[in-house]
């Protein structure tokens, strides 16, 4: 215990620093942040990368943490068919809104440290600080679905050749993070400089045919704006138009740059969840408050006004979605709320099951990151007003693409009028 307890301290000042220049980037000049992405990887290569050790994965499957220890003939279960109507086209669809799973090509994913995978397959603190991306919910492409269950890994049940996921553990900065661009401690003001990173690395990569491949794009954002940002303004609410104007800005740069492109938001859950706690491990009492000051440890008041805050939030992203601006034939905007009333499983005796956290009790285990991505594919399927809420069941009940409804669903193609 003693030992948990040290290794937090000792992560705090690392997490403190990359958190600061994350919020100043856009004002200091970018050796700042070269200097502490320098540290990073130091710390990184002396503590080891928990993704690529055997053993460290070994141990947290014996833990609870992930999806394999699960039962086998569980994992055997069949996935969607294949040849039925998901299936790539026989030619390229002209429009968005007629995507198949198996007609996109490339997959990329934009956010914070919940996309970049922090701390997945943490069995200490010191691992929360490390990105396990090959195993992130949204963009990560290690192994298997029935390994490691993410939406890269069942859309390549359907397109064998997708790419752009991350392939293992590693930073942002990393060939092996492909088009996870995702940074620990990003905020909203981040987004637009981090689709401009995005459009760079699609421009440079040669597997990448910018004018004819469709694009897949997942977005999380606001979970650090919540936690240690928004609650430090004169007028915190005033932090929702901020995001919309970040937001919109963000878009507009990917609509006009990067062509065949579906984007794909995921509302940042609501963080009084994290006041819901029980029976947390001991170290946790030090890395919720540290992670999320603008939360933990406040008055019921200042928690009511945070839900109100991160509901309009979540709203304000439906919004914005919702533009005619964001709608056209090759570009659209979809919203996926499996995030949307976000509570952590519980055990019958009413405490957490923290099987399901990771170390510091505010990022997530392997086994969440797998029912996030099953709860985000079942998302895709579904009318864009009766998203269905997270579940921690997977391998069952797939959501599967019909011959009513064989596209990703949009807001025309899921329209009574709309001819398949």
């Amino acid at each position: 215990m003693f030992l948990r307890n040290l290794s937090t301290i000792l992560l705090l000042p690392l997490v403190f620093c990359q958190n600061n220049i994350q919020i100043q980037r856009t004002a200091l000049d970018d050796t700042l942040g070269d200097l502490v992405r320098s540290l990073r990887v130091i710390f990184l290569d002396v503590t080891g990368r928990s993704g690529d050790d055997a053993r460290n994965v070994a141990l947290h499957q014996r833990r609870g943490k992930s999806q394999s220890s699960m039962k086998r003939s569980r994992i055997a279960k069949d996935f969607c068919d294949l040849n039925g109507p998901g299936k790539r086209s026989p030619e390229p669809p002209t429009s968005v809104h007629r995507l198949r799973p198996g007609d996109i090509d490339i997959i990329a994913g934009m956010g914070d440290s919940l996309t970049a995978g922090n701390g997945i397959v943490a069995n200490n603190v010191l691992h929360t600080f490390q990105e396990n991306r090959g195993m992130s919910w949204s963009i990560g492409g290690q192994s298997n679905w029935r390994q490691y269950l993410t939406l890269p890994n069942l859309l390549k049940e359907y397109n064998p050749n997708l790419y752009g996921y991350a392939l293992k553990d590693g930073l942002g900065r990393d060939r092996s993070s492909k088009f996870n661009v995702a940074e620990l401690g990003a905020m909203s003001r981040d987004m637009p400089y981090m689709a401009k990173v995005l459009y760079k690395r699609m421009t440079h990569d040669a597997k990448v045919n910018m004018t004819h491949h469709w694009k897949f794009l997942s977005l999380l954002i606001g979970n650090n704006d919540f936690c240690s940002d928004v609650c430090y303004l004169p007028d915190p609410m005033k932090a929702i138009d901020y995001h919309e104007q970040n937001m919109v800005k963000t878009f507009r740069f990917l609509r006009d740059n990067i062509p065949r492109l579906m984007v794909n938001v995921v509302p940042a859950p609501n963080l009084l969840l994290l006041t819901k706690l029980k029976g947390l491990p001991p170290q946790c009492a030090l890395t919720l408050p540290f992670e999320c000051p603008c939360i933990i440890n406040k008055s019921r008041k200042q928690h009511e006004y945070m839900g109100k805050l991160m509901d309009k939030w979540a709203q304000r992203d439906i919004e914005i979605a919702q533009r005619d601006e964001f709608n056209t034939e090759t570009f659209t905007i979809n919203v996926q709320h499996f995030t949307k009333k976000f509570i952590f499983p519980t055990l019958p005796n009413g405490n957490t099951d923290t099987t399901y956290t990771s170390e510091d009790c505010f990022h997530v285990s392997q086994k969440a990151h797998a029912a996030c991505a099953h709860s985000y594919w079942n998302n895709l399927f579904e009318m864009p007003h009766n998203k269905s809420a997270f579940s921690k069941d997977i391998y069952t009940n797939f959501l599967c693409p019909t011959e009513e409804h064989p596209y990703i669903m949009t807001r025309v193609n899921s329209r009574s009028d709309f001819k398949v």
